[in-house]
């Protein structure tokens, strides 16, 4: 909320559809903003500039934890396939000893 005020200190009334007393107003109008800013009244928006920093900053906060939620869960995946494949070049490999067992002990048996 910007605020704003008018060459006549002691201006009441309207102006641009914003209402004035005693010269002030308050607006979050942008383009009313640049309006009266144009016009020569003096206009306050660090409240404003504050706040949009303070969401910018927020949405950056939010961007990277975004981003490193979005890391954990890939690593968490790759992870994840790694082990599985290994968990299945083992089953492969216990069922090739298995086999090479069982045919080791039917020639032995056979002899």
């Amino acid at each position: 909320m910007a605020k704003i005020k008018a060459p006549n200190k002691g201006y009441t009334g309207t102006s641009a559809g914003v209402s004035f007393v005693k010269g002030e107003a308050e607006t979050d109008d942008k383009w009313l903003i640049e309006w009266f800013k144009n016009k020569g009244y003096e206009v306050d928006d660090s409240a404003e500039k504050e706040a949009e920093r303070k969401a910018k900053e927020e949405a950056e906060r939010l961007a990277k934890e975004k981003a490193e939620a979005e890391a954990e869960a890939k690593s968490k995946q790759e992870a994840e396939a790694k082990a599985k494949k290994e968990a299945e070049e083992k089953a492969k490999q216990e069922a090739e000893t298995k086999k090479k067992t069982a045919k080791e002990d039917k020639k032995a048996s056979s002899n």
